[in-house]
């Protein structure tokens, strides 16, 4: 007879817990693993009771002690009712437990939020199914790193010497290109025209300025003494940009000589660019037995190597 009462208590006990497991209104809730706690709701609820508000205490508290720097909150439901529906349904269940964080006392700021509906279950299971361990809220305390023992730090070397600079790059430019004169004044007081080849060669001696050398050879028309003639000039140049745009701006002195010239000195400014493969020039010489209006507009436009 005993033995009958206690099967009957055991198995009245039994059932009971089954009907407080899958209970509509019981709210369960429960914390995993350090740093880690989980909500559980009822069945369509976002609302916190006692126990839940007891959860999200233990949450805030570990969040204070440990000094962490994030808190991620993360809401879920279970696969019974529409997706959009518990959509909206993970959402409230991720801003109240949220809202009590902040209210606790862990800043807005240290916190994260995300809603999934049912798109993440605890335990898989078919579409419409009502299932406990699925409709949750699951707040995770980020733990700061360890912190790493000191170690004394051993005693620096004593510095190299330092190696010197690299000497600067003075590549040597070469450029040959077509030349073109326009003479302001012949021997006989007229305009004429210098057609012929340039070649040239810049030295860079700073970042910022330059030397060169140019020859052109040209034949001199549209005068009463044609013929061919050349001009030999140096140049300093002071350089903007890189190697890929470098445009520059300078000055020449040199000879000009040649059939329908009074051969003299010439000095005058120049302008130039260098792009890519490309080079092109513009300069006025002045010969010294001329007047300043009375130069030679020249121009040339080639290629750099």
């Amino acid at each position: 007879m005993k033995r009958v009462m206690v099967l009957c208590v055991a198995g009245l006990m039994a059932s009971t817990g089954v009907a407080m497991a899958d209970g509509s209104t019981f709210l369960q809730t429960a914390q995993a693993d350090a740093g880690r706690f989980t909500v559980l709701f009822p069945f369509n609820k976002s609302t916190l009771d006692a126990d839940a508000l007891a959860v999200i205490a233990s949450a805030a508290q570990e969040f204070q002690r440990t000094g962490s720097a994030r808190i991620s909150v993360r809401g879920h439901t279970d696969t019974s009712g529409s997706d959009a529906y518990n959509q909206a349904l993970s959402e409230r269940r991720e801003q109240a437990v949220a809202n009590e964080l902040i209210r606790q006392g862990v800043p807005a700021g240290a916190l994260t939020t995300e809603a999934v509906g049912e798109s993440d279950p605890a335990v898989q299971t078919g579409d419409g199914v009502k299932e406990a361990a699925n409709r949750r809220v699951e707040i995770a305390v980020e733990l700061p790193p360890a912190p790493v023992a000191q170690v004394a730090p051993t005693p620096a070397p004593a510095p190299a010497a330092a190696p010197p600079p690299p000497p600067m790059k003075r590549d040597r430019i070469f450029s040959v290109g077509g030349f073109y004169g326009f003479n302001l004044e012949d021997e006989a007081g007229n305009t004429s025209h210098l057609g012929g080849l340039n070649l040239a060669v810049d030295v860079p001696v700073l970042p910022w300025l330059s030397v060169g050398a140019e020859q052109a050879g040209f034949y001199h028309f549209d005068t009463p003494n044609d013929g061919f003639g050349g001009r030999t000039v140096a140049s300093l140049d002071l350089t903007m940009g890189d190697d890929d745009f470098r445009p520059y701006i300078g000055a020449n002195i040199g000879y000009l000589y040649g059939s329908g010239f009074n051969d003299d000195f010439i000095v005058g400014p120049e302008v130039g660019l260098a792009s890519g493969p490309f080079i092109a020039k513009l300069a006025y010489d002045i010969p010294f037995n001329r007047d300043g209006d009375e130069g030679i507009i020249n121009a040339t436009f080639g290629f750099r190597f």
